[in-house]
């Protein structure tokens, strides 16, 4: 069987929705419309380290803002993870793979591209890895599409994946 050759690096909570805090999570596991669509299109899946969690969180935790998340060092421990992150990149790149993109979760302090929670509202912003990935790109001057997933409106980020993979 010939390889895809194409990769997506997914946010380890669209995979897992049980490390997500407390009354977060919309699917009993994985975001199963996404997957789906994911595994349709032959691309391989690379999953993300919970920023959170990798530093210590525990699982079951309150959902936290980005104010109180964004402290030196987790701003460091994502900063760590993105450049490790960029490596892996590097090496699919090398190998000749097609990077298809990185998907984000919406409304999340740390994985959001478009739009977080700040235990309000929903406003405009970044998540702190997300922040930090795009450093990162920008450093190392190469560029990989980045997707945010809103599992409150799955069927409009459905599209939005299917469109960034059309274009891959």
């Amino acid at each position: 069987m010939k390889r895809s050759k194409k990769v997506m690096f997914v946010s380890h909570s669209l995979l897992n929705q049980n490390s997500m805090p407390k009354d977060k999570g919309k699917y009993p596991g994985m975001v199963t419309d996404l997957i789906e669509l994911l595994s349709e299109s032959g691309v391989g899946l690379v999953q993300l380290p919970s920023a959170e969690i990798s530093f210590g969180a525990p699982l079951g935790r309150k959902h936290k803002t980005k104010d109180t998340l964004d402290t030196a060092p987790f701003r460091k421990h994502c900063k760590s993870m993105a450049s490790g992150l960029m490596d892996d990149i590097e090496k699919y790149m090398k190998a000749k793979y097609q990077i298809v993109g990185i998907l984000g979760l919406e409304h999340s302090p740390v994985e959001a591209v478009h739009q977080i929670d700040n235990g309000n509202r929903i406003v405009p912003g970044k998540g702190i890895l997300m922040e930090e990935i795009e450093a990162e790109m920008k450093k190392r001057r190469f560029q990989v599409p980045i997707v945010g997933v809103n599992i409150n409106n799955i069927y409009s980020s459905l599209e939005r994946v299917q469109s960034m993979m059309n274009c891959a």
